[in-house]
């Protein structure tokens, strides 16, 4: 007898991640790893998917219940993404349940149908309900229909078939949802592969690659990078090859696919996170059956079943939105494509307009090829705000501002603080505002009139008085886009500003056209590319740099090379106190050598990635002393186990206090890859049902915050 592994399908049983069920004998045929199927759980039966089968080995497999019935028309997942979950739940140290189930496709139900008929009943005892229901089910009938004609409990009807007077027939039906809207797909817009000569001819330079080495593709304009993509996906798609093509994000997803429609004359289909859970179904089941396929998609369409797949590209691979730690499964996506990569035996693209520097030392090191293509920049100007009278806006940034409007140009602000000012002071005594479930201030906002814990959502009505010394004079600290926004209304009251940012949601984007200046957050940065932009002016390059990370350099100057990649105007004006930092060097002349040199150099003087395999584990809860303690004794507990590592900690992780839990970190720095193949929970004690405190371990990261 064949016993088979299971995962159930959003269906946690505590500390278990799978089950095992027998196959019956006329089952075995058809059975096979990948399959989806219907199994008994207690009194219900649920969905699930074979994750693997045993020979008979299993204690007590004579008690296990057989397998209900296979499911037909859901497509089954292929060995090779089952070994990938695999791998992701012991690289990562996920629950494998976790790890499976953000896989399995949403848009699908079991519909349960129970029939039931009487049986002989003529020489038994019956009381007035029981003859009642009985001569009712001398024809058969659902258990909806039984409940219309007659009050009765299911439980009640559960006994009698155990008394035996009643048999039960049950039916299931597995239902797909069907999408009301066909917005996963995208038909062409023309007849023609549109594809630059030039570019075609510049492709022959990225030659065959038998090896399936990753491929780095360093090309600095965006539009110039997806022209490449455009010739792959040709020719891939000629091939008969499925292709997968992965976005950070749904803005850059979204301007890719008004690229592709009037560019390529193939349909193509859009999967992301904000599919209905019936339109997320129709792509994954599309993509088992379907070939040739393209599919662009956000990071988790590399979960997709596949059984075709021919070529994986990545964009923007250094971006930290690939980064998936804030909830199990934890993981890198841009690692999880190398993986799956590698077990599908297919070559992966990686484009970039500025690599992460792990990808750029794997060059170095012979594990990555590269391929490398430059671009004309827009103009850079560095300020150096210690040499200004103004604090919030130069003078030369006020004058290159006038003549880009009288250029009808417009103007983007990008700052990264949100609200009027990062804090209030009382100007007598000294003390600050802070949130009391976390450590950090309260930020102001002056047009609510409150004091706002960003992290907690924690508020207050603005005060009049210190509450410490009974003061009136307060001092607002700090520039956010508020304060910045009601700045530059002041000094050009003529022109339309609009602000954008996390606090301020604009209704319609219509607004950002009619525009003469823009002020927000990052959440500005896709529009650029796609306005009528002049200057772009970063008020305080030094709130973006000075935050607790190893890695921020590298993300600050990613992030402004991926702007500087599509930049439509003429000038960047980056005002900073910090005006002499490598990473300025670096974007001044244009050269991304300058940048990796000196954050190499810094980096392996640390002994942070790529120059050790880094991982985090985060401590939480409501008792500083008892995670201190426990910090401590996992750390003597790593040192006595582990050799060839480097351990910091327990220290507090920013912010120390959150929501009203204490953090702490230790940071554990596996120095020889050999090493990497330690498993964190076998190694130390974990939290126990006693205690007031929680562990979450982060494998493998390339960054802190």
């Amino acid at each position: 007898m064949l016993i088979s592994k299971i995962i159930l399908f959003d269906t946690r049983i505590p500390e278990k991640d799978f089950l095992y069920y027998s196959i019956p004998k006329e089952f075995e045929k058809e059975i096979c790893i990948g399959k989806g199927v219907i199994v008994p759980l207690k009194k219900r039966k649920v969905l699930g998917y074979i994750w693997d089968i045993l020979e008979n080995n299993i204690e007590d497999s004579i008690s296990l219940k057989p397998i209900y019935s296979i499911l037909k028309g859901i497509p089954p997942l292929p060995k090779s993404l089952i070994s990938l979950v695999n791998w992701i739940s012991k690289y990562y140290e996920n629950s494998l349940y976790a790890s499976a189930n953000y896989i399995f496709p949403s848009g699908v139900d079991l519909k349960i149908r129970r029939k039931f008929k009487s049986k002989d009943y003529s020489n038994i005892k019956l009381s007035k309900k029981q003859r009642a229901l009985l001569e009712l089910l001398n024809q058969e009938r659902s258990l909806e229909e039984l409940k219309r004609y007659i009050k009765v409990s299911e439980n009640y009807i559960n006994k009698l078939v155990k008394m035996n007077l009643i048999e039960e027939e049950v039916e299931l039906e597995v239902i797909e949802k069907h999408p009301k809207k066909k917005e996963f797909f995208q038909e062409p817009k023309t007849k023609n592969w549109n594809i630059r000569q030039e570019i075609v001819k510049e492709c022959e330079k990225i030659k065959e690659n038998p090896n399936k080495i990753p491929y780095l593709l360093l090309i600095e304009n965006k539009r110039e990078r997806w022209e490449y993509y455009l010739k792959l996906i040709r020719d891939y798609y000629n091939k008969g090859k499925q292709i997968l093509i992965i976005f950070p994000t749904l803005n850059a997803l979204q301007d890719f696919q008004v690229f592709l429609a009037e560019r390529a004359p193939i349909k193509f289909y859009i999967f992301h996170g904000f599919l209905t859970p019936a339109q997320s179904y129709q792509v994954f089941k599309i993509s088992e059956i379907e070939s040739p396929l393209l599919v662009i998609s956000t990071g988790k369409g590399i979960f997709l079943p596949f059984n075709n797949l021919g070529i994986i590209i990545l964009e923007e691979e250094e971006n930290e939105f690939y980064n998936f730690r804030e909830r199990e499964p934890r993981f890198d996506l841009g690692r999880i494509s190398l993986k799956r990569a590698e077990l599908e035996n297919i070559p992966i693209f990686l484009g970039s307009s500025s690599p992460s520097v792990s990808s750029f030392y794997n060059f170095l090191t012979g594990k990555f090829l590269f391929y490398r293509k430059t671009a004309k920049k827009s103009k850079i100007t560095i300020l150096d705000m210690r040499k200004e009278r103004e604090e919030i806006l130069s003078y030369y940034s006020i004058t290159r501002i006038k003549e880009n409007l009288k250029s009808q140009k417009q103007v983007f602000f990008l700052l990264n603080r949100l609200g009027y000012s990062s804090y209030l002071q009382c100007q007598d005594c000294g003390y600050t505002f802070y949130c009391p479930n976390c450590s950090t201030s309260l930020v102001y906002h002056s047009e609510e009139l409150e004091l706002r814990c960003h992290y907690c959502g924690y508020k207050i009505s603005s005060v009049i008085t210190c509450p410490n010394c009974g003061g009136y004079s307060f001092i607002y600290g700090g520039l956010g886009t508020e304060k910045l926004e009601t700045y530059i209304k002041r000094i050009f009251p003529k022109y339309l500003i609009q602000r954008w940012d996390s606090d301020w949601e604009i209704k319609e984007e219509s607004l950002l056209y009619k525009s003469q200046m823009i002020v927000g957050t990052r959440l500005i940065v896709p529009w650029i590319s796609r306005l009528n932009v002049g200057l772009l002016v970063i008020v305080n390059l030094d709130n973006f740099l000075h935050l607790p990370d190893f890695s921020v350099s590298e993300k600050t100057f990613n992030l402004l090379r991926r702007i500087l990649s599509d930049f439509p105007g003429e000038e960047i004006i980056i005002q900073t106190y910090s005006p002499n930092h490598y990473l300025l060097r670096a974007l001044e002349k244009n050269s991304y050598n300058i940048f990796l040199h000196e954050e190499l150099n810094l980096r392996k003087a640390l002994k942070y990635p790529p120059f050790s395999i880094l991982h985090q584990i985060l401590l939480i809860g409501d008792d500083e002393g008892e995670i201190i303690n426990a910090g401590k004794m996992i750390r003597k507990e790593l040192e006595e186990k582990l050799k060839n590592i480097e351990i910091l900690g327990p220290a507090p992780y920013f912010p120390y206090i959150l929501k009203g839990k204490y953090r702490y970190q230790i940071l554990i720095k596996v120095l020889d890859e050999k090493n990497n193949s330690i498993n964190l929970s076998e190694l130390i004690q974990l939290e126990d049902v006693f205690s007031n405190y929680r562990v979450i371990i982060n494998k493998d990261i390339r960054e802190i915050l």
